[in-house]
């Protein structure tokens, strides 16, 4: 194994040392005007996580992830409706700023419109799911009254109305339509014969 040299490695030494001492004055300004720097580039990442300084969609997208998609048991057809259209006119957004922009952003739309039309897919498929289920419970008792629905009466008032008609055909196709069932599962859980 091969030595290394000390003496001047020494000789570096003496000299940053009289560098020092010679600019004490110049490299204390420079070490207070680094720290303030770092002081605020550690308040801008701070801020930019608790959301403060982020883009108001982006914003949207986080209160998305993190808050409406746990509370969608609990939302009614009228909540989940507004907010697909409102995650729709976001995506449409996105993809107006792509037109308009450069190419070399175009990843950074895509992976947006991705993320976006993962909560959308989400939040469908739960209307779809709650759909159907009220859909059942008015099946088997003609008096329910659907909260769910509140605002779109006009649904149950034309599943009422398909329901009270002896040919099933149009029933099946207006809840396969409404829930994106298969006909088979829909007559296995609705409990009709052929």
């Amino acid at each position: 194994m091969s030595r290394i040299p000390i003496g001047p490695v020494i000789k570096g030494a003496k000299k940053a040392g009289k560098f020092v001492k010679d600019n004490k004055k110049e490299i204390g300004a420079f070490i207070s005007v680094a720290g303030s720097i770092g002081g605020a580039a550690i308040k801008w990442k701070n801020e930019s996580k608790t959301g403060d300084k982020l883009h108001p969609r982006h914003n949207s997208y986080l209160h998305y992830k993190t808050k409406i998609l746990t509370e969608l048991d609990s939302l009614n057809r009228n909540e989940l409706f507004r907010y697909i259209d409102e995650i729709e006119q976001f995506i449409q957004q996105i993809k107006c700023e792509e037109k308009r922009g450069i190419g070399v952003k175009k990843p950074i739309h895509k992976k947006r419109i991705n993320n976006w039309n993962d909560i959308l897919i989400q939040i469908k498929d739960k209307m779809a799911t709650k759909d159907y289920l009220e859909f059942i419970k008015i099946y088997n008792n003609p008096t329910y009254q659907s909260e769910y629905f509140s605002g779109f009466e006009g649904h149950v008032e034309k599943f009422k109305k398909l329901n009270n008609v002896e040919k099933y055909e149009d029933l099946l196709r207006y809840i396969a339509g409404m829930t994106s069932r298969s006909i088979e599962k829909i007559k296995k859980d609705f409990l009709i014969k052929d």
